[in-house]
């Protein structure tokens, strides 16, 4: 329909651009043209259908959703009408109004299957995933291949925690069409994430290959915990915000009193709740100096429906709270430009695989400066972000290139951290834990997508060499737990020496870890909050350093707590290094005692230090952009 329109329109000598249709739209809605195309007139629901898509298409929303109502009015059976309306109410995050849109949509059209797609979709946003569920299903019983139907099940299927039967419909969809963006990307995440290591090294070689050729291959997040490759991650991630950046229109955002007193920052994240950005930001954003600087906390997440005392911690912290996770892109710019902050501060960037991150409103703009910061190990691949936060062992000279930000180097690691936090005192034992009392106990928890199946070679490599060990890992889902029991035997290793830690509360989870002897790290993701809380309570950490962000983190918090002893340059070293704290009893007694002697001598937990050499990289950035002087990288 509207293809035919806009040629009839080229025919008829109109010019073709938006805008140009819109004034033309206008004057013929106000009697001052004459052309007469097909009869579309004023009182024309057609008419209001076209003249409501130019209108939403150029963002004057409000506009577009009267003359679909118009259309309707004119035409009570319009499904076209009723179906625009609806997406528009989607876009708008209205989704209420987008459900009884759809809904009297699909009566007028039971066969539409894309609007049971969306109306998916729309009970998703919901979160009502059973219900959602429903409506895929009859979107795939009418047209089997329909692949959005496949693929957004398998989202909401993962989203319940049902991670091979979402495998499945990803399986299904990669059927139907195996060249569609993103959809190699979502099997090789997923399979990550239940150790499904099946075809594992021919998997990161398609993906390699489409990122090499520009293909939006997969989710930059997913690239970490496969590839130790900064280029890659970087392509990947450019690749990701190119969609963003054609989406959005940046806003040019200006400082409107550069003499101010002080420095707005605003710290925009999903994670202000019980979850790892936040253990690591509390006493930071409580220490900031309020006679220098305003905070503003944005956050992005899902509504908090139960008593989370991190998220009240954090909320407290800042001088203004928003909750704007109910509000579009443009909607959270618009606030942050009112507001007039000054630095915007990204603590997610293309993390939880662009869902609630909203990368979008740092594209359109939230501050004139804006910096990627502690969330996400990697390059944000955007133009419209300034600076990185880093330290000098996470990024070297030679990798500079791969990064799109200026680098901003802080002293020590770049990652802050809770001086005092609560620890447990429940008395625990190895008998209480179901751990064996005479055996060395290896351990690693990180979340499973982490662990790949070159690791996990060492690591029962390690098991096998030394007969009175176990390997105590995360409870992290079912089937990512039967696999790596199953990949354990495959190695002659006994599952029996696999012991999994079912998730606890923060303090109850730092009380049990002390009885572990040698924390395992992953490659080429390694642990980053899970190595802070490990050496915190005096657990050593066993690292590999990589050439990437995300393979360097835990070499950098060693570094600054004085262990680099246990830095290993490959997985030989590794081994190496695995197998003598088994075999030298006094080097593990030596390494535990320099590890406890440096927590209150090293500045890996001081939180007040942190800040301070923080707060020195916002002034110096914030001066000279008040300078007008160029972004470059730069050491506190």
């Amino acid at each position: 329909m509207f293809i035919q329109f806009f040629e009839n329109l080229r025919k008829s000598g109109v010019p073709v651009s938006l805008r140009e249709y819109l004034t033309f739209l206008e004057a013929l809605s106000k009697n001052l043209a004459t052309y007469e195309i097909e009869n579309f007139y004023i009182n024309n629901p057609e008419f209001q259908n076209i003249f409501a898509v130019i209108l939403f298409e150029l963002k004057d929303y409000s506009q577009s959703i009267e003359k679909w109502k118009k259309a309707i009015d004119l035409n009570s059976n319009y499904f076209q009408a009723y179906d625009n309306l609806a997406n528009a109410f989607l876009n708008l995050k209205k989704y209420v109004e987008a459900l009884e849109y759809f809904h009297k949509a699909i009566k007028i059209n039971p066969s539409a299957f894309h609007v049971y797609n969306n109306i998916g979709n729309t009970l998703t946003k919901l979160n009502k995933y059973k219900e959602s569920l429903d409506f895929y299903d009859k979107a795939i019983k009418i047209k089997p291949d329909n692949i959005y139907g496949h693929i957004f099940k398998g989202h909401v299927l993962t989203e319940l925690g049902k991670l091979s039967e979402s495998l499945e419909c990803y399986n299904s969809a990669y059927i139907i069409n195996p060249e569609h963006p993103l959809l190699l990307g979502y099997i090789v995440h997923t399979k990550t994430k239940i150790c499904d290591w099946d075809n594992y090294g021919a998997d990161i070689d398609l993906i390699k290959n489409s990122l090499e050729k520009g293909k939006k291959a997969t989710y930059p997040f997913t690239i970490l915990t496969i590839l130790d490759s900064p280029a890659l991650q970087k392509k990947t991630a450019e690749i990701w915000t190119e969609q963003f950046e054609k989406i959005y229109q940046k806003s040019q955002i200006k400082l409107k009193n550069k003499n101010k007193n002080k420095i707005r920052v605003g710290y925009y994240s999903a994670d202000f709740r019980n979850h790892a950005t936040s253990h690591l930001i509390a006493e930071m954003l409580e220490y900031h100096d309020k006679s220098k600087f305003e905070i503003f906390g944005f956050y992005l997440g899902r509504k908090i429906n139960y008593e989370d005392p991190w998220h009240e911690r954090v909320k407290k912290s800042f001088d203004k709270f928003f909750d704007v996770s109910s509000l579009t892109e443009a909607q959270i710019s618009e606030i942050s430009i009112a507001e007039e902050i000054d630095i915007a501060i990204d603590l997610m960037a293309h993390c939880n695989n662009g869902m609630e991150n909203r990368f979008g409103a740092f594209v359109i703009g939230c501050a004139p400066l804006q910096v990627n910061f502690l969330g996400y190990p990697g390059t944000s691949g955007a133009k419209s972000i300034d600076y990185i936060i880093a330290d000098k062992n996470l990024i070297s000279d030679e990798n500079k290139k791969f990064y799109s930000e200026k680098i901003i180097y802080l002293p020590n690691s770049y990652q802050p951290n809770v001086k005092k936090t609560k620890i447990s005192v429940k008395n625990l034992t190895k008998e209480k834990l179901g751990l064996p009392n005479e055996k060395f106990i290896f351990c690693c928890f990180n979340q499973h997508q982490k662990i790949n199946p070159h690791i996990y070679d060492i690591w029962m490599s390690i098991l096998k060499k030394n007969s009175e060990s176990i390997l105590w890992l995360l409870d992290d889902n079912f089937y990512s737990n039967k696999n790596l029991l199953s990949e354990a035997e495959k190695r002659g290793v006994s599952k029996n020496r696999i012991i999994f830690a079912k998730r606890v509360p923060l303090e109850d989870h730092l009380e049990r870890i002390k009885f572990g002897d040698l924390f395992l790290d992953t490659f080429p993701y390694t642990a980053h909050t899970t190595c802070s809380d490990a050496l915190r309570v005096g657990l050593p950490v066993l690292t590999l350093k990589g050439n990437s962000f995300a393979s360097r983190v835990a070499s950098s918090l060693l570094k600054t707590i004085k262990l680099e002893e246990l830095i290993s340059k490959n997985l030989e070293e590794y081994e190496i290094i695995a197998n003598k704290f088994v075999t030298d009893s006094d080097y593990l007694r030596k390494i535990k005692n320099k590890l406890e002697e440096n927590l209150s001598k090293t500045p890996l937990y001081d939180s007040q230090l942190f800040t301070k050499n923080l707060e020195l990289a916002y002034k110096k950035i914030f001066q000279n952009y008040k300078n007008n002087q160029a972004i470059k990288n730069f050491e506190i």
